[in-house]
């Protein structure tokens, strides 16, 4: 079907803030120009946001360009400046990162990406140059969920040849970026040589190779239900990883649930050799096992794994204590009284860790207990004793233990913490 609006309608959803990602180069231009032809008979808003990665000495123009090209076409227009860090990656890696940073920052429901057929082929070879597995071998869908947003490719279709055609067609100027034409970066070198010699040999190859890519992206979908239904399998009711569960997998099926387990609490990618040594680790260890990933570890406790990532610990607001009234302070951590009560609205008290000298009373003048023995009791990981959530009265005595005791003066309100809730095992 010939490039219009009206043949990118039907991958546009309807009643949603979609914001065009814009370089000025010919393949954002064109995508600007068809979804702002396709407004007037298609519901939704759109804007544009250009990123200005300061690489180029022709930058400033580029933006101003942009700019230009929004207003014509009546599109509200962003600009944000980025400062690429490679910090161990390539400058591309890096600028890339720096790009999606603003694209998840924008108020929008859709991320609107110009990329075409040639660069699905090129990311297709990267990939496979690079040793990818299926889902970098099956480069990049027409749509998929991120960070709370879709990412919209709706030109997936088309070649770059139809796409400057298209914009010859209609007069459309574009930015030029020199950098495109280094063969220096392996993306240029796939585009200016080894893709053209190709071509030249085997006439049929993109269209072999885009056929290639639909199945990997079918083959990928599969995997993709396969591994949910596993990771819905091997969590208890209260979504806890079960250790007895993921042994019912086969081996392979074992690692691609750590696999997920170390994405899904963004611990970080681990390596092929530390997910397959973890793997027999945890089927053979007795009681407990750490794994060590780039952001954190998991702690295997009481046949529950458990992640502990490293920002944890900093994120929780009674790192630092906060003292008033125990309405007051629980809201601020993001905590609730579960019932909240008179005595909640009337105490004052405060919020901190848990240490271990710690004890509470017990019911029924029964004495005290220890807290870490009562986190013990509870299933609590030892590494998230020491930072579990307490309340204390004006002599320093704890009142109240997070989800889990609270003393007679509280009148049966319990401090509840959802965050907490997910490191006690059953």
């Amino acid at each position: 079907m010939p490039l219009t609006p009206q043949a990118i309608a039907p991958h546009i959803p309807a009643h949603q803030r979609i914001c065009l990602a814009l370089s000025g180069g010919v393949d954002s231009i064109v995508l600007l120009h068809l979804l702002a032809g396709l407004r007037a008979s298609h519901p939704f808003t759109l804007s544009a946001v250009h990123v200005h990665h300061g690489l180029n000495p022709d930058a400033d123009q580029w933006l101003d360009f942009c700019r230009e090209a929004c207003a014509r076409l009546s599109v509200p227009f962003a600009a944000e400046r980025v400062r690429v860090r490679p910090k161990g990656q390539g400058i591309e890696a890096a600028a890339r990162a720096a790009r999606y940073a603003v694209f998840a920052a924008q108020p929008c429901d859709v991320v609107a990406l110009a990329h075409h057929q040639d660069d699905q082929i090129e990311t297709f070879f990267l990939a496979a140059l690079r040793g990818g597995g299926i889902r970098a071998l099956a480069a990049m869908p027409p749509s998929r969920e991120w960070q709370g947003k879709t990412l919209l490719r709706p030109l997936l279709a088309y070649s770059r040849a139809e796409i400057e055609a298209y914009a010859a067609a209609h007069g459309l100027a574009h930015v030029n970026d020199s950098s495109n034409q280094d063969p220096g970066l392996l993306r240029n070198w796939l585009r200016h040589q080894m893709l053209p010699q190709l071509v030249f040999r085997l006439p049929h190859a993109a269209a072999h190779i885009q056929t290639t890519i639909a199945t990997l992206q079918d083959e990928h979908a599969l995997l993709n239900e396969i591994i949910a239904e596993d990771w819905q399998r091997i969590h208890t009711p209260a979504r806890q990883f079960s250790r007895p569960a993921w042994q019912q997998l086969s081996p392979l099926r074992r690692r691609q649930m750590l696999h997920r387990f170390a994405h899904a609490h963004n611990l970080g990618t681990p390596g092929k050799r530390s997910l397959a040594d973890f793997a027999r680790v945890l089927d053979q260890a007795a009681h407990s096992a750490t794994w060590q990933l780039p952001h954190g570890k998991a702690l295997l406790h009481r046949q529950i794994l458990f992640p502990l990532p490293n920002r944890l610990f900093s994120s929780l607001a009674w790192q630092q204590p906060q003292i008033g009234s125990l309405k007051t302070i629980a809201a601020q951590a993001d905590l609730t009284w579960q019932p909240e009560n008179d005595a909640v609205r009337t105490l004052s008290g405060c919020l901190r860790c848990a240490s271990k000298h710690d004890s509470i009373a017990l019911p029924h003048g029964r004495g005290h207990k220890n807290v870490f023995q009562l986190l013990q009791e509870h299933g609590v990981p030892p590494a998230l004793r020491p930072a579990w959530a307490v309340i204390a009265d004006s002599q320093n005595r704890c009142i109240a233990v997070a989800n889990i005791r609270s003393d007679a003066c509280l009148q049966g309100a319990m401090l509840h913490s959802e965050v907490l809730a997910r490191f006690q095992a059953a």
